[in-house]
């Protein structure tokens, strides 16, 4: 996993300093090697974006099967039984949990994913679009540090 981190990481770093180097006059377009790095970050960051959203889903199917939990539950209470009313809080305290988590962490952090892939893609865009890659090197990609 760490390595995975770090060649993401080492792959943002180019990323992220790519636009500058198009921005200095005279300076050469973007190696094949940066144009495979720029690749190799969209696609890390994709795979980052979907199993962030992928979480997302599960999280609001989670909160989708409580709320029929709560329906079917609502239309058998009996009011006058504290074990009923108990199970009832119980299930409607769950639901709540859930509801927190799909609208507070789980979507921050969609969203945030989602804005690293769309800036990623900018960024191989702004520096590779129209260029031919180059077929990758045997191996793994090792991306220099910017």
């Amino acid at each position: 996993m760490k390595v995975i981190g770090l060649g993401l990481g080492a792959a943002l770093g180019i990323v992220l300093a790519a636009p500058a180097w198009a921005q200095m006059p005279g300076y050469p377009p973007p190696s094949d090697l940066t144009c495979l790095c720029l690749k190799q970050a969209v696609d890390d960051t994709h795979i980052d974006m979907a199993a962030k959203q992928s979480e997302l889903a599960a999280a609001q199917n989670q909160v989708g099967q409580l709320d029929a939990q709560l329906a079917a539950a609502r239309a058998k209470e009996n009011v006058t039984d504290p074990q009923s009313v108990a199970q009832f809080r119980q299930l409607l305290a769950q639901r709540d949990a859930a509801f927190r988590q799909s609208n507070g962490e789980l979507i921050t952090a969609t969203q945030a994913a989602t804005a690293r892939y769309n800036q990623t893609v900018a960024n191989y865009n702004n520096q590779c679009a129209g260029r031919p890659l180059p077929p990758p090197p045997p191996g793994p990609l090792t991306c220099p540090m910017p």
